[in-house]
């Protein structure tokens, strides 16, 4: 479903609730929240998903570029240049590790 869809579908449900509503329908009027509640639901875990995979990619790539840096380091063992990135690189691995942390508790 594309957004401009999902926008629809909850505007569609929005007016049924009104109409719900506007003729004393009160337990059509909760099930339809129910229905938007469970949709909103799973539009945050859809989200969270995503940001999680991208995070997950990311700290996949740092983790090939400290490779690379290290193979470098080998021939290079005196280049602080490439000592001070692998430091940078490490710091940012390590605040990705905390939000993969945090992202797959949020998920539990």
């Amino acid at each position: 479903m594309s957004i401009r869809e999902e926008q629809l579908w909850v505007n569609d449900y929005l007016d049924l609730y009104l109409y719900a509503g506007s003729i004393g329908d009160i337990s059509w009027q909760q099930e339809i929240i129910e229905k938007l509640q469970n949709f909103h639901n799973e539009i945050r875990k859809e989200l969270q998903s995503f940001t999680l995979n991208n995070v997950l990619k990311e700290y996949k790539r740092i983790n090939e570029e400290i490779l690379t840096i290290y193979h470098q380091l080998r021939e290079q063992s005196s280049n602080g240049y490439l000592q001070e990135k692998i430091w940078e690189l490490k710091q940012q691995r390590i605040s990705l590790g905390h939000q993969i942390c945090l992202a797959k508790n949020q998920s539990l």
